[in-house]
């Protein structure tokens, strides 16, 4: 009879600690974010200083655009520096710059009809 080995030790435990911290960290620091943004929305509505018409609606396509262009420029990158094929990185780089393409033409298109 072969007796019960279990696969899991204390150093893979331990391997695994640092990744869990660091997970516990991330979610922690956007806890904090989150809470202070809300105070800090609190504080300007008691003080009557809030204005939701200040808000930028476009700012989605610029942090979406920034996001899929790093993405597709760390795809293409490490594609280049491992010798293999390129894939979809340079897709979602295209789709990248034509979001950031649309965020400062409607700005610039927003900023002289204002004026």
């Amino acid at each position: 009879m072969i007796p019960v080995q279990s696969s899991f030790g204390l150093g893979d435990a331990l391997f695994f600690a640092p990744f869990v911290a660091l997970a516990v960290v991330i979610f922690a620091f956007a806890g904090a974010v989150v809470y202070l943004e809300h105070r800090k929305e609190m504080a300007l509505i008691e003080r009557g200083h809030y204005d939701e018409g200040d808000r930028d609606s476009r700012a989605w396509i610029l942090g979406g655009g920034l996001l899929v262009l790093a993405i597709g420029l760390g795809s293409v990158v490490s594609a280049l520096l491992s010798g293999g094929a390129v894939g979809d990185g340079v897709t979602a780089v295209f789709v990248g710059l034509a979001a950031l393409a649309y965020y400062f033409y409607k700005r610039r298109a927003v900023g002289t009809t204002v004026t």
